[in-house]
């Protein structure tokens, strides 16, 4: 007899044996005694959660001629021949996809079950029918013959019509817990008389991601390589991390140590760990260890990790070109060295106000504001305090800022965003660029300078200061970038509406000087006009 793969092998044959719906499993149940059976069931949720193992059990305890307390009896005829019955017809919408498909099902649904109660149609990837398919679905959805039941599966409902999702009955899957995962997997193995270390059962479970199915086919694939079962070969195979590997990571974070931190992330990299493993691990310790720093008082460090955390935890993942590796190793060396950046200037701060030096404050400090004396030629203009965006700074960063603004015109954004997806894509070869890059939006462009808007403080961070030659390669129409996370372009579009309501002007800072030069060009109507600038709101 041929070998028969786990998750088949151990397909549940009765609502009992659905692991971790139980909200689901009893519904059914009880509308299987009640006899309050649907024409029309969706099942939703991630693979491997049993969606299509309960739409076959559902429609083998339809179809069963003594159910027991609405389970299949699993001994009549209907029961016994159920995976060969003519009258359960299953289809996998992701390859029978197109209106012909369907339309054999409409001309094959008038026919009478041949043996059964009820003819049952079980679909798979339903979200997959083409619009057409769609609507040829629905017309015999609206009115099924009493005879026929359709249960429809998909991991993705929210791309079925309307019309379809309002007259069926609809039931959301969960990604089954780890517990349950486990605890099926040991079910598994003592059938199977197999002995496995706890551990690499608890890793297994972590690799599924909550699908049983891929929980069953790891442990199948560990099986077959026919050598004993150990974390190591859990690793060799699947790329498990281990726990030293993610306290070595959280340590190295702790200790301020960038190199061996970019260190770690190449080995993860060269040895294929699983991001699914890393990402799971890395935030639960990274978590634990906040809640052990609070308690010890250890407030910097906490800072540190919760920034991290929160980073991670808003990352926007649903890119094709998202890269965990990437991208975390980008968050975690760039608030690191944030911080380098930011003792560094306290101190410098600390010497110049003792010397009665000029204080330069970072960007962000919205707590001290620099007022500058602006000389015109009309001697009897007053005094104006510059806006934030207009500080005079060291700091390129700031001035680039500065000089996005000046003289900013919807003509010149115009330009650049026309061009904006040609510019990026000549980092494309940039993985770790090109992914930090990717979801930027231009927000305001000057004759000089282009503002670009990024998701996060550190990805602004990174391709200010560590891209930042690779990034200008680009070329945005001759014009020097600067990079801004959402966060501070909404504080700068409210300074700008700000300033121009107060009528407080914009000059031009060069990069390379300390000083801001001594002339103030008359540009108030090109920067404020109504047809010079947007900032959208």
């Amino acid at each position: 007899m041929s070998y028969k793969v786990l998750y088949r092998k151990y397909r549940p044959q009765a609502f009992a044996d659905i692991v971790d719906q139980k909200f689901i499993t009893d519904t059914l149940r009880e509308s299987i005694i009640n006899n309050r059976i649907s024409h029309a069931y969706i099942f939703s949720g991630p693979k491997g959660t049993g969606k299509t193992s309960t739409a076959k059990v559902l429609a083998k305890a339809i179809n069963c001629e003594s159910p027991i307390n609405g389970e299949p009896c699993g001994k009549c005829a209907s029961c016994v021949n159920f995976s060969s019955n003519p009258d359960i017809i299953e289809l996998d919408a992701a390859s029978n996809n197109k209106v012909e498909d369907i339309r054999e099902i409409i001309n094959n649904v008038k026919l009478a079950p041949t043996s059964s109660k009820f003819k049952i149609y079980i679909i798979d990837e339903v979200h997959m029918l083409t619009n057409s398919a769609s609507n040829a679905f629905l017309l015999t959805l609206e009115e099924p013959p009493a005879h026929a039941i359709f249960i429809l599966a998909t991991t993705n409902p929210e791309s079925l019509p309307q019309t379809i999702l309002s007259r069926c009955q609809h039931f959301a899957f969960s990604k089954i817990s780890k517990k349950a995962l486990i605890s099926r997997i040991n079910y598994v193995l003592d059938n199977e008389k197999i002995k496995i270390d706890e551990n690499v059962i608890t890793e297994i479970a972590d690799l599924s991601d909550g699908g049983l199915r891929d929980a069953l086919s790891i442990l199948d694939q560990l099986i077959t390589l026919n050598k004993p079962i150990t974390i190591d070969l859990l690793t060799e195979q699947f790329g498990v991390i281990s726990e030293n590997s993610i306290k070595n990571l959280v340590d190295s974070i702790l200790n301020n140590d960038v190199r061996n931190i970019i260190e770690l992330f190449n080995s993860f990299r060269e040895y294929g760990i699983s991001e699914k493993s890393f990402i799971y691990k890395f935030v639960s310790s990274l978590t634990n260890t906040v809640c052990d720093l609070k308690l010890n008082n250890a407030d910097e460090k906490v800072l540190v990790l919760k920034n991290i955390l929160t980073d991670i935890l808003n990352l926007d993942t649903s890119k094709n070109s998202f890269n965990y590796y990437d991208v975390m190793e980008t968050l975690i060396v760039s608030s690191l060295t944030n911080l380098n950046n930011s003792n560094i200037s306290r101190e410098i701060n600390n010497t110049t106000k003792n010397n009665n030096e000029v204080e330069e404050e970072d960007f962000d400090n919205k707590e001290n504001i620099i007022n500058n004396e602006i000389n015109d030629k009309d001697e009897d203009q007053k005094e104006t305090s510059l806006p934030d965006v207009n500080k005079i700074l060291t700091s390129n960063i700031d001035a680039r800022i500065n000089n996005s603004f000046v003289n900013a015109s919807k003509k010149y954004k115009d330009e650049v965003e026309s061009e904006y997806t040609k510019y990026i894509n000549l980092l494309k070869s940039e993985n770790e660029i090109y992914s930090l890059i990717l979801d930027t939006n231009v927000g305001v462009v000057s004759p000089t300078n282009i503002l670009i808007v990024c998701n996060s403080d550190a990805s602004a961070n990174l391709l200010n200061e560590k891209y930042k030659k690779i990034v200008e390669l680009c070329d945005f129409n001759n014009k020097v970038p600067v990079f801004v996370s959402e966060t501070k372009w909404s504080d700068l579009k409210k300074q700008f509406q700000q300033n121009k309501k107060n009528g407080i002007k914009y000059t031009y800072i060069h990069e390379t000087e300390e000083k801001q030069q001594d002339y103030l060009e008359d540009m108030a109507n090109d920067i404020f006009g109504n047809d010079n600038i947007i900032v959208e709101e």
